[in-house]
């Protein structure tokens, strides 16, 4: 009890020892020294799980609040990005005043067919971002051109078509996600092959902008434009369903139809234009047909009442 040695079995010697140095009356006892609960082996093992246990929690502690802390960060990062988006989307859509929301309704709708398809959260996320920002190079074409209410020149034409490729160079540098540029530049091509800015068939066309493509035309007909009312909606399927594998890439066109119904804006009572491009087309040839008819008319009037030919008219 009185010394500090450890438990165990120990050999105590005493011996009286000569001025030769040799030992007489040598003494050995054995003592056995009963082991502290500290001591034994068990309590030993067991202290040193606890402990590597304690240090184990605290490494698990720590990583979990690192780990909390990047999530926080990321989640914070994809609100930005998701805000930011929908702010550039909102400004596209400012500037093309009959356009109002598309790009927010074909971001939705994309999310809608691609979950539809099959894919991720993540992917969903990163396709509703492409998806807002499909149509921004439309800031370098003119406003007069966007907002035409009629047939557009084929000059006019060529200057709409161009918003791919403006896009292409607005987004093709933003390195934390690169798709950005492809949803914006692609999603006018065609799986014939028919489609700007490259004439892509559809192995070559990037899956999101196959499934933006199919929530871009639907959202075309189905809301209001400057020469027709929203499309009626079973109309619009209908059209959807004759361009599947010429204009809309099929299988994108399939989840659509399986999921319709979702896409029919609460207000839908039935009712709607049934018009389609070609009759809108012939409209417009019309139109400008009585237009000139109209003009001439109005040209010759002139030149009864005042006595003066037409170039005079013209160079006045």
């Amino acid at each position: 009890d009185y010394t500090n040695l450890r438990g165990g079995k120990y050999t105590f010697v005493m011996s009286v020892v000569d001025s030769q140095g040799n030992e007489h009356n040598t003494l050995r006892i054995e003592i056995v020294k009963e082991k502290k609960i500290y001591e034994q082996i068990w309590f030993i093992v067991l202290v040193s799980i606890l402990f590597v246990a304690v240090i184990a929690l605290i490494v698990v502690a720590y990583v979990r609040y690192r780990i909390k802390k990047l999530r926080k960060k990321e989640e914070e990062q994809r609100i930005l990005i998701r805000e930011i988006a929908e702010a550039f989307a909102k400004t596209i859509d400012m500037k093309d005043k009959y356009t109002n929301g598309h790009s927010v309704r074909v971001a939705k709708y994309t999310v809608m067919l691609a979950k539809e398809l099959g894919y991720d959260e993540d992917t969903l996320e990163k396709f509703y971002n492409i998806a807002l920002l499909h149509d921004i190079g439309k800031i370098g074409v003119r406003k007069e051109v966007l907002n035409k209410n009629g047939k557009l020149e084929p000059d006019e034409y060529e200057e709409i078509k161009s918003h791919t490729t403006y896009g292409h160079e607005v987004l093709k540098d933003i390195s934390i996600m690169p798709e950005l540029a492809v949803g914006a530049e692609s999603h006018h091509e065609r799986p014939d092959g028919r489609g700007y800015p490259h004439g892509y068939k559809l192995d070559k066309i990037p899956r999101v902008a196959q499934i933006i493509a199919v929530a871009d035309t639907f959202d075309a007909m189905y809301s209001n434009r400057p020469y027709r009312k929203r499309m009626n909606f079973d109309k619009a399927v209908s059209i959807i369903t004759e361009v599947s594998g010429t204009q809309l890439t099929p299988d994108v066109v399939d989840a659509f139809l399986r999921i319709k119904d979702q896409f029919r804006a609460p207000d839908d009572v039935g009712g709607g234009s049934t018009d389609d491009i070609t009759n809108i087309h012939k409209r417009f040839d019309e139109e400008e047909a009585k237009k000139k008819e109209s003009g001439e008319k109005k040209d010759e009037g002139k030149d009864e009442g005042t006595g003066n030919n037409k170039n005079d008219d013209k160079g006045e």
